[in-house]
């Protein structure tokens, strides 16, 4: 192992030059961190999106739900009609 000087510092520094395999283990060990990084985001987004599916499936079953409850005006266009008629009798 060498070491250097940088001259312009404040009180010279001495900082020891890594060997080559250091270096080698320093950038593996960074790649495996980025690579984990983008594997967490990926299963982040994943999850994300499955999450604005449950909430969309909940929001549709809280409205279906609700449209059962609610008295429907005659002639008026809605999910399931009280009221059925002829295009909704499958023959």
């Amino acid at each position: 192992m060498r070491q250097e000087r940088f001259p312009g510092l404040e009180g010279e520094m001495e900082q020891i030059q890594l060997p080559d395999w250091e270096k080698n283990l320093i950038d593996d060990a960074i790649e495996h961190a980025q690579r984990r990084l983008e594997d967490e985001k990926h299963r982040a987004r994943r999850r994300a999106v499955q999450l604005a599916r449950e909430q969309g499936y909940h929001r549709l079953a809280v409205e279906i739900d609700a449209a059962r409850r609610s008295r429907i005006n005659p002639g008026q266009l809605s999910l399931l009609p009280e009221d059925p008629t002829l295009f909704d009798h499958v023959s």
